[in-house]
């Protein structure tokens, strides 16, 4: 069980990183969410608080001539026009007058019941007879139509006004009628002072400067504000042109000017906010009597503050932020996941690398050994004499050179792979025949493949076109196929080495199949992997070093070509090499 533990240590504890890895994406998505909600309700407490100083900076604006003009209750009369124009032109006067103010009228409520309108000059030298046009006729009717002992609190409409035609705000009048009873007096509303408002100064100068005082710069500000009339939806004044789809589903709607605002429980929300409060005459006690009075309904503010984040809503803006926050996390999450997988596949590749090697130390040990051994148990009985008969001494030494030229292939093949591991090996590109490397190779074997028990077909045409490469790197491929070939290959058999130009023209393909068990198909692209032993080689104790194959295939790269392994007709296996071909040379003039 220890051993086990141990040899799958690595794959462990990358389970054990992934688990922890979902478990951080689990949390880290309902963080994220609860952040998203926080910061939702955030932007949305710093939208309504931005309306409010928008609304609250509009009320004051537009409170200022108001209160600067404001009558005193009393009868409507002579006293009152004279109180009106005295006001004017102290008004006038005074250097923080507003410049939006354009005309002002004055409607009374005779006590005849009749209604006058009068239009007063704004330096105070007089009125005259006005018409009731457009809104002033709807302060005519509310004239006449307010009940008598009806005071501020049963009044249907707000004492503060906005008119849209002509563009005007007026201010609601009352007499104070002595009362039978002990306590107190009741008002009567009987006249409103009328101010004419400057549209374009409202849209082009102050609504601009409010909204960037209490959003922020345009440019800069992450949300679209419009003030709309409630009634039909008109665009009274716009941010920019976004701001004008705004009204539809906007973030934050307020009533403007004059209109209750979102703030705290605390805070008033009637009619007038705290410029309203201003606007009022002071309140008196309850005149005795039901407690039921009737009061009428309190009419809303003709404009509305909306406003609307660029994104189409907080949420939205808020959700595209939670998802790539959510998107970017993950991406991390998945990114350490990756690093710790291929960590943890480096490591198992280390591994067997190091296992590998430790094989390769082993079966070259082995290699050397074996013609070492012979070399010197040959050597040794020719010194000590043992052998003296001239047949068994030449014997001795066929022996001898025989080891040594294994010995010496051991070697080379050693020294050839640590050559192309390092880069250090540079390879001629000049034009070889194919035909005679093999026939080269071929001879050098013979001896080998005759003790091996194996018959060679050879099928290399005579017309066959050059490869280009080295000749002596080529010879290393070709006998490093045939010994692979000669060592596995069953005795008795044949090996064929065929070669074809082929079809597209462009390189020689080289095949050397034998009539051996074959490899399995799982194996055949990593028989070319330095080290490397197939299961029948390992099963079979097969000397070798598991260099042969990968210095084939790292020679077959170098010169531009391919190698690979499949299965032959006869059912072993084919190797086969693919180089590219050398470039026809003109002949000489």
């Amino acid at each position: 069980m220890v051993g086990w533990v141990r040899h799958h240590a690595v794959w462990i504890a990358l389970s054990v990183l992934t688990a922890l890895l979902a478990v951080l994406a689990v949390l880290q998505y309902t963080w994220t969410g609860e952040i998203g909600r926080g910061e939702a309700e955030r932007r949305q407490v710093q939208l309504e608080r931005s309306a409010s100083r928008f609304a609250a900076g509009l009320d004051h604006e537009l409170a200022q001539p108001l209160m600067a003009l404001r009558l005193d209750p009393g009868p409507a009369g002579e006293a009152r026009r004279r109180s009106l124009l005295a006001r004017l032109a102290d008004w006038q006067r005074r250097p923080e007058r507003v410049p939006f103010v354009t005309g002002a009228w004055l409607a009374s409520r005779l006590d005849s019941g009749e209604t006058t309108l009068e239009s007063c000059s704004l330096d105070g030298s007089g009125c005259r007879p006005a018409q009731w046009t457009g809104g002033l006729g709807a302060l005519r009717q509310r004239l006449q139509e307010a009940p008598e002992g009806v005071g501020r609190e049963g009044l249907p409409f707000r004492p503060a006004l906005l008119l849209e035609d002509p563009l005007a705000e007026a201010v609601a009048l009352f007499e104070l009628a002595e009362d039978a009873g002990p306590v107190s007096r009741w008002r009567r509303l009987n006249g409103f002072v009328v101010l004419q408002l400057d549209a374009a100064y409202l849209r082009e100068k102050l609504l601009p400067q409010l909204a960037e005082t209490s959003f922020g710069p345009t440019a800069d500000s992450a949300f679209a504000v419009a003030v709309v009339r409630r009634a039909d939806g008109g665009v009274v004044w716009a941010s920019d042109a976004n701001a004008r789809s705004a009204a539809g589903h906007p973030d934050v709607r307020v009533g403007v000017p004059f209109g209750p605002r979102p703030s705290a429980p605390e805070e008033r929300r009637e009619w007038g906010g705290r410029f309203g409060a201003r606007l009022e005459p002071p309140r008196e006690p309850p005149r005795e009597g039901p407690a039921d009075r009737p009061r009428g309904p309190r009419e809303e503010a003709p404009w509305l503050l909306v406003a609307r984040h660029h994104g189409g809503s907080i949420e939205a803006a808020v959700a595209a932020v939670r998802r790539r926050n959510l998107a970017v996390g993950l991406l991390v999450l998945g990114l350490l996941g990756l690093s710790a997988a291929v960590l943890a596949r480096a490591a198992q590749r280390a591994r067997a690398l190091a296992r590998q090697q430790l094989e390769f130390v082993a079966g070259v040990t082995h290699e050397l050994n074996t013609p070492l051994a012979g070399i010197r148990s040959a050597g040794q009985n020719l010194a000590d004499g043992i052998v003296t008969d001239l047949a068994q001494v030449r014997r001795y030494g066929t022996l001898i050179e025989k080891e040594s030229r294994r010995l010496a292939a051991i070697v080379a093949q050693v020294l050839d792979f640590a050559g192309i591991e390092s880069g250090g090996r540079v390879y001629a590109a000049e034009p070889v025949s194919l035909g005679c490397v093999v026939d080269e190779v071929l001879a050098e074997m013979k001896l080998v493949l005759e003790q091996s028990g194996l018959a060679v077909d050879r099928r290399i045409p005579a017309d066959l076109p050059e490869v280009r490469g080295d000749a002596a790197a080529l010879r290393r491929v070709v006998a490093n196929l045939l010994a692979n070939a000669a060592k596995f290959a069953a005795s008795g058999g044949r090996v064929t080495v065929r070669a074809a130009l082929q079809p597209d023209g462009a390189g020689v393909e080289l095949r050397v199949e034998d009539e051996g068990p074959g490899i399995p198909p799982q194996e055949r692209a990593r028989v070319f992997e330095p080290f490397y032993r197939g299961s029948a080689a390992q099963r079979n104790h097969s000397p070798g070093s598991g260099l042969g194959l990968s210095l084939v295939r790292r020679v077959v790269l170098a010169h531009g070509g391919r190698v690979r392994a499949e299965e032959a007709v006869s059912g072993g296996t084919a190797m086969v090499v693919e180089l590219p071909r050398a470039p026809v040379q003109e002949p000489a003039r």
